[in-house]
């Protein structure tokens, strides 16, 4: 500073002429540089330049320094809320209004009004403030400091906030439901649960919070969002975690993957471990077997207990066709049982018997009885199949007869040195064997034809057991999927189509599954089937499942039938369509052989089949299941099914197919005399018809068959002999219909 007057005065020697410019300036530098109070702030500078103030502190912000204010309202600082007078009004505002020159500390000159910008003071000093929200009103009480939130920077009360208490009329409002919300803010204004309508709506819930409203809750209680095995049911109520839920082919309420019995609805009845479906012996035990021969021992045959006194003569061999058996002396008794003792009606059967000496070859008496009807005993009609009295071994061939009950029955053979009365002679002076045959039903016998026409009442469903043999339960249905697959209005009672034969009609939405399963009872034989399919409305397919076998046999939503993956034919759209199967067996390889719409003069030969495919099937089908899908993503789809037949022949097959009902057969039967005494030949009159050959056959009520012959208009004769007292049924089986009859047969 010093070297720079100097320079000035210098300037002003050098040069007497520009001494009143220099002196203006040194007066205005003088100025300039001025600090009055010596605090370090030029005067220029300094919000209160005649008091000592270093740190400038301006605690109201209105440009004077707080030592020198006399109008700084005791602010600490600019954030401070303070009551001012301000353009005539009393008013809350923060400090840094100070620096407004109408802003005033202290009351206004005018009739002083209300703190809290008219909001009334109680004689705590609090107020109380009715806060509007979107769908309620909220009451709040406090000081005025404390309530900041609710005020403008100017000191006025928000928007939504008003003074006293909250009411609906405040805002010229009610509230109907009296939940505190009133109707205008209301969403739900009926609903006192309810002020957000939410995803739901006023009259429904989402109660376990799961973003599902109860209404299409799958999982009440629990999230419907995590389904990890993906069957379509939460976690929260799976029953069977890891499988699918809605597969229930036995219909018991236990997923498949749970069930120990997964085809039986009994499960295991007599908690043997064997479900009840392949319980060889249902109420005992079948892992009890002591004598080894596959029958548990609380089913045994029945039949007589008898032993023979083996000291002398005994029993040294048995043969039956190629199964030979060793024996020798079991000390009287013995019993045997082998897989290869099986046979159908109409086998041929050897039976032989070789009898063991101590000392000499002696005449001894042979005999063999068979319980061919299963009672027990062997005292009926040709169940002594053997009778002789000689020197070496005997025996005799024959045929399996018809009326063979299938199951398990009892040969018995016996040697003896005396003659031998019965079965169950109490007095052998040798030995008694018996030996457990298998029976099992053959194409002549029982492989005639068995049908599923679906004609039922709709209210009792699809209960089953319809026409034929093999049938061994009702049908179970599985439905999955939602919203649900169901059987069509009236369509088991009445065809609601044009088209005739349709009798079993399933809706079928997009994603679900409409599965019929029936247990069917297909020994190792060939065998043909059939049924009439009719599709319409949206894409669907449908699957048949023979047995445990995977799905050989489908109709994709093309309308292409497939065998075991292989293409064949297109079906017609809304038009019924006849398909027939042929499964022919061959050891491990099986041929399935199809055909779509054959005629009845028709030869099915494998050369005109519309389809075949090599597969390997199970030995014996205990089921078979029908799969109904729809897979639409916009329609739905009507599936139309008729006419199951299965049989051992073609021409069963083709018989009257496609549900139309047949004319009625011009035909009576007479039946003369009915009822008859046993042994008599009942007459029996075909009259009136209008075709002269057919078959005659006689069945038990229970729908074994008895007899089987040819008949031809006029009289025809049927044997009673060997018939127990009872009622039977007689059938007269045509191409065009059956006509039956009743006898009565007396002892």
């Amino acid at each position: 500073m010093f070297r720079l007057l100097l320079f000035f005065l210098l300037l002003l020697c050098a040069q007497p002429n520009l001494q009143a410019e220099y002196t203006y300036t040194l007066e205005y530098a003088s100025t300039l540089w001025a600090d009055e109070d010596k605090d370090g702030i030029s005067d220029d500078k300094d919000n209160c330049p005649y008091k000592f103030n270093p740190h400038q502190d301006d605690s109201d912000g209105d440009g004077i320094g707080d030592v020198c204010d006399d109008d700084d309202c005791d602010c600490e600082n600019e954030h401070q809320m303070i009551y001012v007078c301000q353009q005539g009004m009393m008013r809350r505002v923060y400090c840094s209004a100070l620096s407004d020159p109408n802003t005033y500390c202290g009351s206004c000159q005018e009739e002083e009004k209300e703190v809290c910008n008219e909001c009334p003071v109680d004689d705590r000093g609090n107020i109380t403030l009715c806060v509007i929200k979107t769908n309620k009103l909220l009451n709040v009480k406090g000081r005025c400091e404390d309530l900041g939130n609710y005020f403008d920077n100017d000191g006025s009360l928000k928007d939504g906030v008003e003074c006293g208490p909250c009411t609906c009329a405040m805002i010229g409002d009610v509230d109907t439901d009296g939940d505190g919300a009133c109707d205008t803010l209301d969403e739900c204004p009926n609903n006192p649960l309810k002020v957000e309508a939410g995803m739901c709506g006023c009259d429904a819930y989402d109660s376990d919070g799961d973003w599902v409203c109860d209404a299409d809750d799958i999982c009440p209680g629990g999230s419907d969002k995590i389904d990890s095995d993906g069957d379509g049911v939460p976690d929260f109520c799976d029953q069977c975690e890891g499988h699918d839920d809605n597969s229930d082919w036995d219909d018991d309420g236990v997923p498949d993957g749970c069930d120990a019995c997964p085809d039986s609805v009994t499960g295991d009845s007599d908690g043997d471990g064997v479900c009840d479906n392949e319980d060889i012996c249902p109420g005992g035990d079948d892992n009890i077997d002591n004598n080894g021969d596959g029958i548990p021992d609380a089913c045994e045959t029945s039949k007589c207990a008898v032993s023979g006194n083996s000291e002398f003569e005994w029993i040294q061999d048995v043969k039956i066709n190629d199964w030979f058996n060793l024996t020798n002396d079991n000390g009287g008794y013995a019993e045997f049982s082998d897989p290869a003792l099986m046979f159908f009606p109409g086998d041929s059967i050897k039976l032989w018997l070789t009898p063991g000496y101590v000392d000499q070859v002696a005449e001894l008496s042979y005999a063999i009885f068979i319980d061919w009807n299963g009672d027990g005993d062997f005292d009926d009609q040709e169940e002594r199949v053997y009778d002789r009295r000689s020197l070496r071994e005997r025996g005799r061939d024959m045929v399996v007869p018809p009326f063979a009950k299938p199951g398990n029955i009892c040969a018995r053979f016996i040697v003896n040195y005396g003659r031998i009365h019965s079965a169950c002679d109490p007095c052998i002076d040798g030995e008694v064997e018996d030996y457990i045959l298998l029976i099992k039903g053959d194409g002549s016998s029982n492989c005639d034809q068995t049908e599923e026409s679906f004609d039922y009442d709709l209210d009792q469903g699809i209960q089953g057991l319809d026409g034929g043999w093999g049938w061994a339960s009702g049908w179970r249905a599985s439905v999955s999927g939602n919203p649900k697959a169901r059987i069509l209005q009236q369509s088991l009672s009445a065809s609601n189509i044009s088209t005739v034969g349709q009798k079993l009609g399933v809706l079928t939405p997009a994603g679900t599954s409409y599965k019929i399963a029936r247990d069917f009872d297909l020994e190792s034989q060939d065998m043909w089937m059939s049924f009439t399919y009719l599709k319409r409305g949206g894409a669907g397919t449908l699957d048949l499942r023979l047995g445990d076998n995977d799905e050989s046999i489908s109709i994709d939503q093309s309308g292409a039938l497939n065998l075991a993956g292989n293409v064949g034919p297109i079906l017609s759209n809304n038009a019924p369509s006849l398909v027939v199967i042929h499964i022919q067996r061959g050891g491990n390889q099986d041929q399935l052989s199809a055909w779509i719409n054959p005629t009845q003069s028709m030869v099915l030969e494998p050369g005109n089949a519309a389809l075949q495919a090599t597969v390997s099937l199970d030995t014996d089908i205990k089921s078979m299941l029908f799969d109904f899908k729809g897979i639409d993503a916009v329609g739905t789809t009507d599936h139309y099914i008729d006419e199951i037949r299965v049989a051992c022949s073609q021409d069963r097959i083709l018989t009257d197919q496609g549900g139309n009902n047949p004319d009625p057969v011009d035909m009576e039967i007479t039946v003369a005399p009915n009822p008859i005494t046993n042994g008599a030949n009942a007459g029996i009159t075909l009259s009136n018809a209008t075709f002269f050959q057919g078959t005659l056959n006689l069945y038990t009520m229970g729908g074994t068959m008895i007899l089987t012959q040819d008949a031809v208009a006029g009289l025809n004769v049927v044997p009673t002999a060997g018939l127990q007292p009872g009622i039977y049924v007689l059938e007269f089986d045509t191409d065009a219909g059956k006509v039956t009859a009743q006898l009565v047969v007396q002892s």
